[in-house]
């Protein structure tokens, strides 16, 4: 099942208006050097204060039942609705060119290798810019050099891919973002199928813990992945 469809779905059921909106219009520009650097300079006390807190985060493998202490729930981030994603993600979907398969892996939050334990959650904003979004958040415990490697994944897929087909009935452009100063390092890209606006992904390093941050587009911009929604997360990961 795909991660938007699963959103959608969610959305529909907890009736809340607009789902699929995104926060803003992103004017991150896609460059070699954004594709290959791990965190980019965040602006705002908030970034650093998610930096700061990675320091701190559990180099181990955590048990799910860690990540669910560790997850966001409902009043962590003033503005938002978090719930639980009731679905696990699958992982059968292929691109063409083989180059972009880490970047598609992500669009259904199914990294290769497979976390050791994943938590998922969905945060709908309802207030100011971001009201109507959603958000799907994915906590992924890895050890530390399989953390690593799918970071080292994504940059590399970003540096050789621009369009791919496969896991959607459309061809797939992909953009590199710049990267929140979150987490020990943090990648940040765009998917964009034929037709529709860009999604948006950030995905962040904490530790031994992946954390991926999917925002779906709203009809006619693109999407942007909310910084607070970043900076909560991370820091109560390594809290």
């Amino acid at each position: 099942m795909r991660i938007r469809v699963t959103a959608a779905a969610l959305c529909a059921a907890v009736l809340v208006a607009g789902c699929g909106g995104g926060g803003g219009d992103s004017d991150a520009k896609a460059t070699d050097s954004a594709a290959a650097q791990g965190p980019s300079s965040g602006s705002g006390s908030g970034s650093a204060s998610a930096s700061a807190a990675a320091s701190q985060a559990p180099a181990e493998p955590l048990g799910e039942a860690q990540l669910k202490s560790a997850a966001l729930v409902g009043g962590d981030v003033d503005g938002y609705q978090i719930t639980d994603f009731p679905v696990k993600p699958d992982g059968d979907s292929t691109a063409r060119p083989a180059d972009c398969q880490p970047l598609e892996n992500m669009r259904t939050a199914s990294p290769d290798p497979g976390p050791k334990a994943f938590v998922g959650l969905l945060a709908f904003g309802g207030a100011g810019p971001t009201a109507g979004s959603a958000t799907t958040i994915g906590l992924m415990a890895y050890d530390r050099s399989d953390a690593e490697g799918i970071l080292d994944g994504l940059r590399t897929a970003l540096k050789k891919c621009t369009a791919y087909e496969g896991g959607v009935p459309a061809r797939t452009n992909a953009k590199a973002a710049t990267a929140p100063d979150a987490g020990d390092e943090a990648v940040a890209f765009g998917l964009e199928t034929q037709g529709d606006s860009a999604d948006a992904f950030v995905v962040v390093r904490s530790g031994a813990t992946v954390v991926l941050f999917y925002t779906a587009a709203g009809t006619g911009s693109a999407a942007e992945v909310p910084a607070e929604l970043v900076t909560a997360q991370i820091r109560k990961l390594g809290a």
